[in-house]
């Protein structure tokens, strides 16, 4: 599957996008993306989503495509953006970023689709610089390595 059209990932980046950020409406929208996304690629959803908490900034909830292969597709409601990573043990705060299955579904309602390319892209100051003085501390005290990091982070 081919990434969509790509996201300019700086013009995401601005104060509070590191923070968890609960939005009703935007999950919901969100979550039924998720499930015709799923159908669309012959998959399922296996687990009921995950709202972001301190120590997570990001909703996530379980998936497994047709051929068995588990994952999680992961949404930053303060960028409206979507992700998916390999499915790993809760607690590890290192994801492997795949590409989004269905990512078309997302990007038809309006959802922007980080590719792995960009998540996968080492931070950089240019990174930072829209942030609030407390996000980019954070960034300072966690020391994220990429930008997939920073913007479906486990900062406390």
């Amino acid at each position: 599957m081919l990434d969509d059209d790509p996201v300019e990932i700086l013009t995401l980046l601005h104060p509070g996008v590191t923070k968890p950020h609960v939005d009703h409406a935007a999950r919901a929208s969100w979550l039924a993306a998720v499930h015709e996304a799923m159908r669309s690629v012959g998959g399922a959803v296996v687990a009921a989503a995950e709202e972001p908490a301190v120590g997570r900034n990001y909703y996530r909830v379980s998936v497994e495509a047709r051929d068995g292969v588990a994952g999680v597709i992961l949404f930053n409601a303060a960028a409206l953006l979507v992700a998916a990573a390999e499915a790993a043990n809760p607690q590890e705060i290192t994801m492997v970023f795949v590409a989004v299955p269905g990512s078309e579904v997302f990007s038809e309602r309006g959802f922007q689709v980080a590719s792995q390319a960009d998540l996968n892209e080492p931070l950089s100051e240019r990174h930072l610089q829209a942030l609030a003085a407390d996000e980019r501390r954070d960034v300072a005290y966690h020391c994220p390595s990429r930008l997939g990091d920073l913007l479906f982070n486990w900062f406390d």
